[in-house]
């Protein structure tokens, strides 16, 4: 009888760069939509410094300044997704991540919105692979 071969494990998943692309894309797009919000956080502080004392400026600046807290927490959402994608692990964060990675505006014309946009078109297609 013929020796036999270590036993086989599991077929191996395909790889491909879609996971890597979309993990650099919503990395990208979660730090740069991170900084933005920031910045609209920290305008609604100083606009409720300067237009303190005037009725509704109040209630103005703290809903800029919740649209920024909330816009960072989408940004670190789409950063740990992008981590997950390159990574190869828990596919439906990094596709959660690329979705609110929609919501980050960037600072030219929606660049952050669309790699996001990208991410998660390449993520829906390389669902195999985590």
């Amino acid at each position: 009888m013929p020796p036999m071969g270590p036993p086989m494990g599991p077929p191996m998943k395909p790889k491909t760069m879609k996971p890597t692309i979309a993990g650099i894309f919503m990395i990208i797009a979660g730090i740069e939509g991170m900084v933005l919000w920031g910045l609209v956080a920290a305008a609604g502080g100083v606009l409720a410094g300067v237009f303190a004392g005037i009725p509704g400026a109040e209630g103005l600046a703290a809903i800029v300044v919740v649209c920024g807290a909330i816009g960072i927490i989408f940004g670190l959402i789409a950063l740990i997704g992008g981590v997950m994608a390159l990574q190869r692990k828990k596919w439906s964060l990094a596709l959660i991540g690329s979705i609110l990675g929609l919501f980050m505006i960037g600072f030219f014309v929606f660049e952050a919105s669309i790699l996001s946009l990208i991410a998660l078109i390449l993520l829906a297609m390389s669902k195999k692979e985590f």
